[in-house]
């Protein structure tokens, strides 16, 4: 649909958005309701309450096994594996007393036949090894040497688990194990009770195994069942992830002191020379050769290198030969040597003299640095899936039930009269384990062996056993485990497919039905769909209900083989196959949707191929039009599973080449170029109309970076078949960005595309860290929407990381608060989990106490909230004896709101609450650099922080736009950050008072005289100069303030909320309403005024109106600073759209996206702007 030749568009479509043109709201929004063509023809509408199908329902005859009660239980899937084991083992062997480490969270070991490990041609180990061969088994707190059984040459992470028929019942006492200990740590085998790190990938213990049930050893030949251990996963995904965290690690080892200097550098900002202007900063300088501070005064423009040099002369100590430092009092954050002074944030916001103290590299700690230690560690699947017991419980569960497996399996071939029930019965329980999944296999294999005679079971036995393997293969090869088999199954032979093929499979069955909807539900049905970017491509419509089939579970069994109508090769590469389960009420006759799943078509670069198992999430969880691969994330097992059948193949994605095709398209006349300009004013792709793109796109080779951005462009493009496709890479290999930040554009839910997407994350690297940590809220968010976990995005990050304690730093806490989105929990703590990794012990170990520290105060705030009025002090001053106690466990710990500041303790008498609705608690804590005074912080509840730090880091972009345009609008922008659900910490700014204090502390008319706030500072300045410059720094905070509050909309403005500083900064706190979400009174908005600006403030500026031209200097100054930042719309409307899906409860519609955007108003000349603001 490449539009060529003839202007596919009407002459009126044309003039839209000229002058008198109104616009229409634009179709384009994220969800699917709107048609958006995406160059296949739609099938059957989307899913709704009406379900057509056609033939008949099938009956089927259940089983007559027993059916144990559903141990995962259908409304909790998160919890399915705690607690006690799946399989009751006790209950399907009564005779057989099971172990207690077979019960608890202790890998079971196991022991070998010494029969077995030789001369049995059908034992196959992957090569040849000796038995001399060293290993360790755990005994108590002991280890002895074992001969290896393993091969020395196996690839790393891969040990073998064997389990011949014929076990020696090796030790029953319960065992030591490697898991127990964080970051693969296990004891010192000196026996010092040092840890050590170490390679746990290849450790593998043996302990007790599944006593011989007869008295004589009979061995039987083609046992299939032998497991692998792999410590970097099972599957494909999780290995590639490991590997390549491994990888990013390897590049910045521990003795790389450019990149591991253990020290949190001071965030630094680039400024044009001119800028900095005159500027002067008075700084005392600390030096160890004298007890008082060197006074020195320096222009802002001093490199950080000269200073150090003028401090040396002045303490005649030049030359030295080891490199110096300075460091910031009060924190742990140095300056960068190669940067201006005013340059660095903590200085250029500094209100008084400047404390610094010059530090010997040497003579510094590196307390946070990696080590050679940390070199060594392999990133494995128990950091990675720690958070979670399911994997761990699976396979010690599967240990134990195949040992028990072989021997019934043994016991019956060597027993006649054995009845093959109790065969049946264990291999019930493995099917239990491995996510109640009963394969075709495995039911055809017990059919089989209940109908041959018992002499003839031998093979019936057999091939059970080969449908469990295969049935463990799949398991391990869909979800993420830490074995596998150690023989692969082979795979039947490549179908006869192409990529002209249309896309089929087979939908075999829904596996372990919850019995609730067994009961309320009389037959279940299915639904497919393709969809691409949230938008349905093509959706099939099963005709085929069955009622549900009791065998070893509870199923349904379809085996319906689907056939989407659409060639492979058409389909774009990030094409996901999304089912939903359905059923018809017995009550009310309706089909209801009660599950989904979804899966990538092309993961890893091939067409998904082979069986595979997704989990299925309720309905209700499903996001709307927002399927991305991080939602996809089954790896993890829930209790009910879709089993899918695909052929068989080695298609890999054909990606299409750029290719320009321009030949009938007229060159565009100077009006059509100046209305692309003018089209490019959105600035973001949810604001253009169908028409509007239609345009964009026909021009797309005479737009630039001088008359349109890249992601207007390429969004513009009416498909995403090939050759589309093929013609965006073109443009995109030809584009010449202007900034790397207007790639931010690229990384969208609206770009699902890897290249554009590795595109854009190119144009980011060229982004210092500083610069990047700006923009990391965005970034981490965006991350849902990235293909794999080895994006370039993820890489990118984690390189940084590396290279930056800032950087790792809110990175961490970024991904520990997106751990709370319920779709993305799996994808982000993976994240999080290979962060760590990368972070090494000294800092994990940092942020394992600043973690310690939020739930104490979680547990604070939470009791002070609970307590009646007249016992909420005495219970906090109760509770604050927990956080005293923890800083004597400790000594230090940095706060999460900024790792350079280092606490020792708290002051409990300076300790409070506020008496809000969540009765936020004030926590004075003692600053461990002395002699700095105390750190004043608020831990919040029941408020969403994420908010306030959205609105603050959009302030943040605010003023340094000014500032890189010389003007200094003297922000105050304190710290905020959410810690987890509806929590958070708080800066508290010193020496800062809320407008209702000071109107209280005049009495009772405070309020309505005008001079309160000018009375106030002359409190405080009682030399006219200081009086003077609090006017110049009131005068301009307040200009910016409104500006910030215009723009963004903020509301429930009231003054409690406004905040004063001694040195005259205003500033406003709380941020619970923006983009004009404003509290009513039925129909009446409380805030009808765009911003504050109140007489009193008025009065203050123009001196009780002795300087009125003040106030004209006041409305000019508000002007020049909304222009300013009117220039970099993009910029802004591009972090706010970045963060739609991040589940703001004010910022989840192109509704309010485009509120920002009439604020900002980017069409409009300054002139028009401007009377647009003043009026």
């Amino acid at each position: 649909m490449a539009y060529f030749g003839r202007v596919p568009f009407s002459h009126d479509e044309f003039h839209e958005g000229h002058a008198g043109y109104q616009a229409p709201y634009p179709a384009y929004h994220s969800g699917s309701d709107g048609e958006v063509h995406l160059g296949f023809d739609r099938i059957v509408d989307e899913v709704n309450n009406e379900f057509f199908f056609y033939g008949s329902s099938h009956s089927h005859h259940h089983e007559e096994h027993f059916f144990p009660s559903d141990v995962f239980g259908p409304n909790v899937p998160e919890q399915r594996f705690c607690g006690q084991p799946p399989v009751a083992h006790g209950e399907l062997h009564p005779a057989n007393p099971v172990s207690h480490w077979q019960q608890g969270t202790v890998s079971p070991m196991i022991g070998f036949k010494s029969s077995l490990l030789s001369g049995d041609r059908n034992f196959s180990l992957a090569g040849s090894c000796s038995y001399s061969q060293e290993r360790g088994i755990y005994r108590g707190n002991s280890i002895t040497p074992v001969t290896n059984v393993f091969d020395s040459n196996v690839e790393r992470g891969n040990t073998y688990f064997n389990f011949p028929i014929g076990f020696d019942n090796v030790d029953a006492r319960c065992p030591g194990f490697l898991n127990k200990y964080p970051f693969g740590q296990v004891r010192d085998e000196s026996g010092n009770g040092e840890f050590c790190l170490t390679n746990t990938s290849r450790r593998f213990s043996i302990g007790p195994t599944w006593p011989s049930s007869s008295g004589h050893d009979r061995e039987v030949t083609g046992w299939p069942i032998q497991l692998v251990e792999a410590n970097q996963g099972s599957n494909e995904n999780m290995v590639a992830f490991c590997n390549a965290v491994e990888k990013i690690r390897n590049a910045y080892p521990a003795c790389d002191l450019k990149t591991n200097a253990g020290k949190i550098w001071s965030v630094a900002t680039k400024f044009p020379d001119h800028i900095l202007g005159k500027s002067r900063f008075r700084i005392s300088v600390w030096t160890d050769s004298s007890a008082y501070p060197l006074l020195l005064t320096q222009y802002a423009g001093c490199i950080t290198h000269d200073l150090i040099v003028e401090i040396l002369h002045c303490t005649n100590r030049y030359p030295v030969q080891e490199e110096c430092l300075l460091s910031v009092c009060g924190s742990d954050e140095f300056l960068q040597n190669n940067c201006t002074l005013g340059s660095h944030e903590s200085l250029r916001k500094a209100t008084t003299c400047i404390q610094l103290r010059l530090h010997i590299t040497t003579n510094l700690k590196q307390s946070l640095a990696r080590t050679h230690e940390d070199d060594q560690r392999q990133f494995s699947v128990n950091q990675l899936l720690e958070y979670t017991c399911a994997w761990r419980l699976t396979r010690q569960n599967l240990v134990s039930v195949i040992m028990k497996y072989r021997g019934q399996v043994e016991y019956l071939l060597q027993n006649e009269q054995q009845k093959v029930d109790n065969v049946i019965e264990v291999a019930k329980a493995i099917c239990s384990v491995l996510c109640f999944v009963e394969t075709r296999d495995i039911t055809d294999a017990v059919k089989k062996l209940r109908a041959v005679p018992l002499v003839k079971a031998q093979a019936a036995v057999t091939e059970l056993s080969m449908a469990i393997s295969r049935l463990i293969h799949v398991y391990s090869s869909n979800f993420e485990t830490d074995f596998q088999l150690a023989s692969i199954p082979k795979s039947p032979s490549c179908a006869d497919i192409s990529l002209d093929s249309q896309l089929s499979f087979t939908v075999y069955a829904v596996h372990n039905i919850p019995e609730v909807w067994v009961n309320s539900y009389k037959v279940f049905s299915f639904s497919c769909s393709l969809t691409y970017a949230g938008k349905t491509i093509c959706q099939v419509k099963i005709c085929k209900t069955i009622p549900v089939k009791r065998s070893f579970f509870f199923l349904a069994d379809w085996n319906e083989k689907i056939n989407f109508p659409l060639r492979i090769k058409a389909l774009p590469r990030e094409t996901i196959l999304t089912v939903k389960l359905l059923g018809v009420n017995s009550a009310s006759k309706n089909t209801e949707v009660l599950a989904w799943t979804c899966s990538p078509l092309y993961p890893k670069e091939r067409l998904i191929h082979g069986t595979v198992l997704l989990s299925m999430k309720s309905y209700s969880m499903l996001p709307a039009a927002m399927i991305t691969p991080g939602i996809c994330s089954t790896d993890t097992p829930t209790s009910v599973t879709l089993q899918i059948d695909f052929p068989e193949t080695n298609l890999e994605f054909i990606k299409p080449d750029p290719e320009e095709k321009k030949d009938d398209l007229e060159e565009p006349t100077e009006d059509c170029l100046k209305h692309i300009a003018r089209l490019s004013q959105a600035h973001s792709l949810l604001l253009l109309s169908e028409q509007q793109r239609r345009i964009l796109w026909f021009y797309r080779y005479y737009c630039n970076n001088q008359n349109c951005s890249l992601p207007l462009v390429l969004g513009s493009a009416p498909t995403w078949d090939r050759t589309t496709v093929s013609e965006m890479y073109s443009v995109m290999r030809r584009w010449r960005f202007s900034n790397p930040l207007e790639a931010l554009g690229l990384l969208t839910f609206s770009f699902p595309d890897k290249d554009i997407r590795k595109t854009a994350v190119q144009q980011i690297e060229n982004l210092s860290n500083d610069e990047l940590l700006e923009y990391l809220p965005q970034l981490v968010q965006v991350l849902k929407f990235e293909w794999s976990l080895e994006s370039p995005l993820v890489k990118l990050l984690l390189n940084r990381s590396l290279q930056s304690i800032q950087v790792a730093h809110q990175l961490y806490w970024l991904l520990k608060n997106a751990t709370n989105e319920v779709h993305f929990k799996i994808w982000y703590e993976k994240l999080l989990a290979a962060l760590q990794f990368c972070a090494g012990k000294a800092l994990n170990n940092e942020f394992s106490k600043e973690g310690k520290l939020m739930r104490i105060l979680e547990d604070i705030a939470e009791k002070v909230k609970a307590a009646s009025d007249p016992k909420r002090k005495e219970v906090l001053k109760m509770e604050l004896t927990r956080l005293q106690l923890f800083f004597q466990e400790v000594k230090v710990c940095r706060l999460p709101l900024n790792p350079a500041l280092v606490v020792q303790g708290i002051e409990a008498d300076s300790c409070s609450y506020f008496t809000s609705n969540a009765f936020p608690l004030k926590i004075s804590f003692i600053n461990a650099n002395a002699p700095s005074g105390n750190i004043n912080i608020i831990f919040k509840m029941g408020d969403d922080l994420r908010q306030d730090m959205l609105v603050l880091q959009i302030i943040r972009v605010m003023d340094n736009i000014w500032l890189q345009e010389g003007l200094d609008m003297q922000m105050i922008i304190y710290r905020c950050l959410s810690t987890g659900k509806k929590q958070g910490l708080v800066q508290m700014v010193p020496d800062a008072t809320t407008l209702a204090k000071i109107h209280r502390e005049s009495g009772l008319i405070g309020p309505l005289k005008e001079n309160t706030i000018k009375k106030w500072f002359h409190h405080h300045h009682h030399l006219e100069s200081s009086y003077q410059e609090a006017i110049r720094n009131f005068f301009h905070s307040c200009a910016g303030w409104c500006v910030v509050t215009f723009i963004l909309g903020v509301c429930d403005r009231h003054n409690d909320n406004i905040m004063l500083t001694n040195a005259g900064h205003m500033f406003h706190i709380d941020f619970g309403r923006f983009l004009g979400h404003a509290q009513t009174f039925g129909s009446i908005k409380r805030d009808r005024a765009p911003f504050i600006f109140t007489s009193e403030m008025e009065y203050f500026i123009t001196e009780g109106g002795k300087n009125p031209r003040r106030f004209q200097e006041f409305v000019e100054l508000c002007c020049r600073a909304y222009n300013i930042v009117r220039k970099h719309s993009h910029l802004l409307l591009n972090l706010l759209e970045m963060m739609l899906h991040a589940g703001l409860p004010e910022l989840n519609n192109i509704q309010d996206l485009k509120y920002v955007y009439d604020n900002l108003r980017p069409q409009d000349s300054d002139l028009q702007a401007t009377s647009y603001f003043t009026r």
